[in-house]
């Protein structure tokens, strides 16, 4: 009985900070109205809110009738998650805050040709101990990591990696022997998808496709509210479906996949066999020594400039993520599509052909209802991402389909209040 009066209480604990975080500033009889829990136990776990440090009081509100309400208010800075992304190019880790806002970030780029997991979680070890140095360890309270792949957050097992040499790591099981406290391991679409779910644009959305658009192309995909993450959590690979029957040979060992012509690499191949037949245009002269040394940065330089040679380029690749898109758009009836990643940067010159041609290709019932926007969250987003995952299974009592096996068992936020 005890067990469960204590289980009873942690739901109770959840729904109130869940109210607290979304609805601040909020006064305890909202959230009596909005819980349904009585005064007298709402006031009770308040004071130990409060107590803990997590919450506090921030001034009143007036009232037609009584004494005015006080109001609550999250104190984002009581504890913090540590949200990462590593990838074959680089380290990016955050610090956030229980809004999950940033508050330090560092990016280590990954220069080395040893790809193994010793070596990244190498480099992904001390970036987390640049990024949280200063910070009293006992207000860490997980680490969320993310990487490029199809991972079972259940036990953190990576079951396969395009972009990393890795099949079947038990990646959650040896980074935690590194790290003091808990940890959780989810793929890079996935961690990227919530964070702008929770987070960034599509936070009044219930039906989404986030796209990342980098050196390979993943999608994240929200039904109904909830994370729709497939047999074997493998839902989301955009960038494996054919758009070219008889195209390139793909890293995935199929012919003709998206990840073949929509890439910044694909993006970058385009331009330099552009350029061999413009060489007057100035992008030829930014790169002329090499055309191999031409960057994402130059391509959108120039686009900004009205370039017609990276406007055409551009062009090309947002018809083929259209191409794409509109599948998912008519077999899924989507409400917002989200693009991010690296190639985000193009901003409307990549999204406004990108528009163009799914206006052709996708139902008009369903474009009706569908918004092609950019990310919000940036290059940030997986980072972020992985945080706000932690940061749910701590916080929220609506725990999603993404279970997070001895994470929840060894972690709780309200270690810190009892």
């Amino acid at each position: 009985m005890l067990q469960r009066l204590d289980l009873t209480k942690e739901l109770n604990r959840r729904l109130i900070l869940e109210q607290i975080r979304r609805r601040e500033p909020i006064s305890r009889s909202e959230i009596v109205d909005a819980t349904g829990l009585s005064k007298a136990a709402v006031s009770s776990i308040v004071a130990e809110l409060m107590e803990s440090g997590l919450v506090e009081e921030i001034g009143s509100q007036s009232t037609a009738i009584g004494r005015p309400r006080i109001l609550l208010s999250l104190v984002p800075d009581a504890a913090f998650t540590v949200g990462a992304e590593l990838t074959n190019q680089e380290c990016r880790v955050i610090l956030t805050n229980l809004r999950a806002e940033p508050v330090a970030r560092f990016v280590q780029p990954v220069s080395s040709t040893d790809l193994s997991v010793e070596t990244l979680l190498d480099i992904l070890q001390s970036s987390v101990q640049r990024v949280t140095a200063g910070v009293d360890p006992e207000q860490i309270l997980a680490l969320g990591l993310c990487v490029p792949g199809i991972v079972d957050p259940a036990t953190g097992q990576v079951a396969f990696s395009v972009l990393l040499p890795w099949r079947n790591v038990a990646l959650g099981q040896i980074a935690a022997q590194r790290f003091t406290y808990p940890m959780a391991v989810f793929s890079r679409g996935n961690a990227a998808t919530w964070g702008e779910r929770w987070y960034g644009a599509g936070q009044t959305t219930t039906n989404m496709l986030y796209v990342r658009v980098g050196t390979g192309i993943v999608g994240g995909l929200v039904i109904n509210g909830q994370p729709y993450l497939g047999q074997g959590f493998g839902a989301g690979e955009l960038g494996h479906i054919t758009v070219q029957p008889d195209g390139a040979l793909c890293r995935c060992g199929n012919q003709g996949c998206l990840a073949t012509v929509a890439t910044v690499d694909a993006l970058l191949s385009r331009v330099s066999q552009l350029l061999r037949d413009n060489r007057d245009n100035p992008l030829w002269l930014r790169g002329h020594d090499s055309l191999n040394s031409l960057t994402l940065e130059d391509i959108v330089w120039a686009a900004e400039a009205d370039n017609a040679v990276a406007l055409q380029a551009l062009a090309e690749i947002g018809r083929w993520l259209a191409i794409a898109i509109a599948s998912a758009v008519n077999l899924l009836n989507l409400d917002m599509v989200i693009i991010g990643g690296p190639l985000e940067q193009a901003g409307e010159r990549l999204l406004t052909p990108l528009r163009a041609e799914l206006s052709q290709r996708a139902l008009p019932t369903h474009l009706a209802r569908v918004e092609v926007v950019p990310s919000a969250l940036k290059e940030d987003a997986p980072s972020i991402g992985a945080a706000s995952l932690v940061l749910h299974e701590l916080m929220s009592p609506n725990p999603l389909p993404v279970a997070l096996g001895s994470f929840t068992e060894r972690a709780s936020l309200f270690a810190l209040s009892v």
